[in-house]
């Protein structure tokens, strides 16, 4: 499998390749990056054979859609798939000589303000042109309408409320005028894919962490019912924030955070297998969900030209039969989700 071999999303005419640059990290995550390491990254990518690149104003408060928009702009428009995010309006704070920047390391100075409103979406699209200096993207994702913003559960259902009353009506006016060729939604916790079904025709989900190697049970429970419903997916998030990448090691990552014991004790009996046949974990984990007929794509993270070599490499690593079977056989893989053939 080569990164720019390409799959159709749901029932567009959107071809995804099925490996891409996540731009998350590149926004400060995890630490800052600077400029130049930012920039060694896409040029990284770009040689490497990627040609889909995922990115949000919320990643660095727009410092990702900059970076991404700088190391693609003189590029030829046809050459790549762009995609970014909506539901986030990034706005100069009222008080500068106070102001915090919220999760991010050494992020741009604005405040964010979730809204999901007609009016907002068309706002955090034409932002994100600016931001980008590119003048179309190719897709668009709600960002992020989930528990983990809104865990009062009031205030989440006032933002699908404004979805309802107007957001909806403006991803699908984009659509249809052209704009961007699928619209979709990011998920990060099971029960949003159904609770997003139920309320609008999407085209496409991006499933953060919840569909990996490590963890797979809404494979069945809601990407099958996606897929009966004409929408497909991308992966992101496939070695769970980290610790799918790096094994058990003291500063393992999951979830952004420190990976707790049972999410240890899995990963260390997925890499036990993994080295009894020889297969770097790191590749399983990337290759696995790629096997699901709802997948299009998988993109990852990356904020070094060493690590998109090696994730591109991944791809490329020849994984035995025997490596899936034995996951099964020890209950670490259920029998009815896809695996990748040997």
């Amino acid at each position: 499998m080569r990164p720019d071999d390409l799959r159709t999303v749901g029932k567009t005419d959107l071809k995804l390749p099925v490996l891409g640059l996540g731009t998350c990290p590149l926004g400060g995550v995890y630490a800052a990056i600077d400029e130049t390491s930012a920039r060694d990254t896409f040029e990284a990518s770009w040689n490497a054979g990627l040609r889909f690149y995922d990115t949000a104003p919320w990643y660095g408060l727009g410092q990702a859609e900059h970076r991404t928009g700088r190391s693609l702009y003189d590029r030829p428009r046809q050459d790549y798939i762009l995609t970014t995010k909506v539901g986030r309006v990034l706005r100069a704070p009222q008080d500068r000589a106070s102001y915090q920047p919220p999760a991010w390391e050494a992020p741009l100075q604005f405040d964010v303000q979730h809204e999901f409103t007609y009016d907002a979406i068309m706002r955090s699209y034409e932002d994100s042109l600016q931001r980008l200096g590119i003048n179309q993207v190719d897709a668009l994702f709600i960002h992020d309408l989930d528990h983990g913003y809104f865990a009062d559960e009031s205030d989440l259902d006032a933002k699908f409320n404004e979805l309802d009353k107007g957001g909806y009506k403006a991803l699908e006016e984009l659509k249809r005028s052209g704009e961007v060729k699928a619209i979709g939604a990011g998920i990060n916790e099971r029960g949003m894919i159904n609770r997003f079904l139920d309320g609008a025709d999407l085209d496409v989900f991006l499933v953060a962490s919840r569909y990996t190697l490590l963890e797979h049970d809404i494979y069945r429970d809601e990407i099958v019912r996606a897929g009966d419903h004409g929408a497909s997916m991308v992966i992101g998030g496939a070695f769970n924030s980290g610790i799918l990448a790096t094994g058990v090691t003291d500063d393992a990552k999951y979830e952004y955070g420190k990976a707790p014991e049972n999410v240890i004790e899995r990963v260390k009996q997925l890499t036990r297998v993994a080295n009894a046949h020889n297969v770097p974990l790191a590749a399983a984990a990337l290759q696995f969900p790629l096997a699901a007929p709802e997948v299009a794509s998988v993109v990852f993270g990356a904020v070094s030209s060493k690590e998109v070599e090696q994730n591109v490499n991944y791809l490329d690593i020849k994984i035995p039969d025997a490596f899936w079977s034995d996951l099964r056989n020890e209950n670490l893989l259920p029998d009815d989700i896809p695996s990748p053939p040997g």
